[in-house]
């Protein structure tokens, strides 16, 4: 029975599927020969080739382009963690509360999603970086070379920590006010006979939530947080503005330097929608799996 309804199931949604593609495709080639009649010009795609990746004798290096990918990964992932973190404490402590119980948690969710990302960014890197970070570059230039390409790796270069810690910080609060709002919308939409069973077993209220009610919550929150993570890895290009180099800001050196804004843009596209379909990815395996159940 179950394998006639999934196969009941896929004859329903492949025409759909089939004629959404066709639609898609027929638009995307109508805007190619626009494009060609409006715009004639020259594509040069190959003078981009070495801002990804370049050949000489000493071997294969990285290009402007994944440097500026890995360091937008770097920071997406990151920011990613802090919003999780900050999302997880903030919704988990306002769920099914109300009143003045709640007014902290709406006021810091209220505050950080009417505030635009631009603003915040710059109120802490302006006004916050000197007293939070201003000491890191040093710091960081007094370790071990061992030390300092560690860093490098997993973080940003010693001249860039103070920019990265504050494009870090923005980022992960900024989203952790939207990931509060999917947890605490999660959680609540557990039956209350859950929570009324875990305390009469006794269990306290972090146990709780860690043990009956979080499991339960955690595939109705993945959807919304999978678009969380990927809207993190899109607004990391507002780091370009105080010279991180993540991948919009070395794709303006790349326009500047060939004056091929239209190769150098699409490229710097394409690269976006790369990472978000592998986020995507990362979290439908997690999502299909069992690990909840």
């Amino acid at each position: 029975m179950e394998k006639n309804f999934r196969r009941y199931s896929r004859q329903r949604v492949i025409w759909p599927d089939v004629v959404l593609l066709a639609l898609t495709c027929a638009v995307a080639a109508w805007f190619v020969v626009r494009a060609q009649e409006v715009l004639p010009r020259q594509w040069e795609w190959g003078r981009l080739l070495e801002y990804l990746v370049w050949h000489d004798a000493a071997g294969w290096h990285a290009g402007l382009l994944f440097k500026g990918v890995c360091t937008t990964l770097r920071l997406g992932v990151w920011a990613g963690i802090l919003a999780m973190l900050v999302g997880i404490c903030v919704g988990a402590g306002s769920a099914g509360r109300r009143g003045w119980a709640a007014l902290p948690a709406q006021i810091f969710v209220t505050l950080l999603r009417n505030t635009p990302p631009l603003v915040l960014l710059f109120l802490i890197y302006l006004f916050a970086s000197e007293q939070l970070f201003g000491g890191l570059n040093e710091t960081i230039r007094a370790l071990s070379p061992e030390a300092r390409e560690m860093v490098a790796v997993l973080f940003a270069d010693a001249g860039q920590i103070d920019r990265m810690a504050a494009a870090v910080l923005t980022l992960g609060v900024y989203e952790g006010a939207y990931v509060a709002e999917i947890v605490r919308a999660g959680l609540e939409s557990v039956p209350r006979g859950q929570w009324d069973a875990g305390a009469a077993l006794g269990f306290p209220n972090g146990r709780r939530l860690r043990l009956i009610i979080f499991p339960q919550a955690l595939p109705l929150m993945l959807p919304p947080l999978a678009g969380q993570c990927i809207s993190t890895f899109k607004e990391s290009a507002l780091a370009a503005l105080i010279s991180v180099p993540e991948l919009t800001f070395q794709g303006m050196e790349v326009m500047s330097v060939t004056r091929r804004p239209f190769e150098a843009w699409l490229v710097v596209g394409l690269l976006y929608l790369l990472l978000s379909l592998g986020c995507a990815a990362v979290f439908r395996h997690v999502e299909r799996s069992a690990v909840w159940r």
